[in-house]
């Protein structure tokens, strides 16, 4: 995976290398969300909802299981989906519960 990601507009940004969540509140982690969001056409890729307020970037394979803050890691998911994915599969896609 390479240490950087091209936006939209064609902005080159490296990828955040901090453990924990995205803080919207820092320029790159903002970009990062909304690029998701854009390539993945403010969609949600669960359930199809266009609510754009509900929607969020989502990482594929989790942080806790070793997942990148990186485009190809992530997708856009609505708050709902994502809700229900927490904790249902691990870095090897396997499901839970």
């Amino acid at each position: 995976m390479r240490d950087y990601w091209t936006d939209h507009n064609g902005k080159s940004w490296i990828v955040p290398q901090i453990l924990g969540r995205l803080k919207m509140r820092i320029p790159a982690h903002a970009a990062l969300r909304d690029y998701v969001i854009h390539r993945d056409n403010y969609t949600c890729k669960a359930c199809g909802s266009t609510d754009r307020m509900a929607l969020v970037a989502d990482h594929v394979v989790s942080r806790r299981n070793g997942g990148a803050h990186h485009p190809d890691n992530m997708q856009c998911l609505c708050q709902s989906c994502n809700c229900r994915k927490a904790g249902l599969i691990d870095s090897k896609g396997a499901q839970h519960g």
